[in-house]
């Protein structure tokens, strides 16, 4: 695993734009329109540029799959508030903009106060389904966890994937159903020794 350079960074946004196509959470944010495929990407480029100031966008060593995972929480620059105006702009529409900012409420109140490790997108490229990049990835911010005494948050609704997590440690600590669409899971893995990780 390695951190992604800017020049790598179109990439990134292909890999994991193609693996939120069928994401109840990624288009339930984003307006839901003729333009749903560009929304989708402007969402993932928003996260990817989010991922880069924070120093927390990760390729696996073969280029096969792509992470987001930076710590939390972080305080905003002036960039970062542009980059959500794009993200109103392109991705969520101004109509959807209250349920939006409802929805970042509730799950703020349900993350940590503390410092952890978010981890935000993660992303195979189409061709690579259950090959070793995901591996690559797990194992890195595994370390990273361990070595920065972190634990790590993510959120998923996808239930597929939070049955690999639940093999990878995690455990749920809430769970959200904030419309018939959608079920969300907030789920934790504690930090390990170093030693440990392998």
């Amino acid at each position: 695993m390695r951190k992604i350079t800017l020049n790598e960074a179109e990439k990134v946004v292909s890999i994991l734009t193609d693996s939120f196509q069928t994401n109840p959470s990624a288009l339930w944010v984003i307006k839901q329109d003729e333009k749903v495929q560009d929304r989708l990407r402007a969402l993932v480029e928003y996260a990817v540029k989010t991922g880069l100031e924070n120093e927390g966008v990760f390729l696996s060593d073969d280029e096969s799959a792509a992470a987001i995972c930076f710590e939390e929480p972080v305080r905003p620059s002036f960039s970062s508030y542009f980059n959500q105006l794009q993200l109103i702009r392109k991705a969520i529409g101004f109509s959807r903009l209250p349920h939006v900012l409802k929805r970042e409420e509730y799950l703020k109140k349900h993350r940590p106060k503390e410092s952890y490790l978010n981890f935000w997108f993660l992303g195979v490229a189409p061709d690579c389904k259950g090959g070793s990049g995901v591996q690559d990835l797990k194992h890195g911010i595994f370390r990273l966890s361990a070595e920065l005494q972190l634990f790590i948050l993510i959120e998923t609704s996808v239930e597929r994937n939070k049955n690999v997590y639940d093999r990878f440690g995690f455990h749920v600590y809430h769970i959200w159903k904030p419309s018939t669409e959608y079920t969300l899971w907030f789920m934790k893995r504690e930090p390990k020794l170093p030693e440990i990780i392998i």
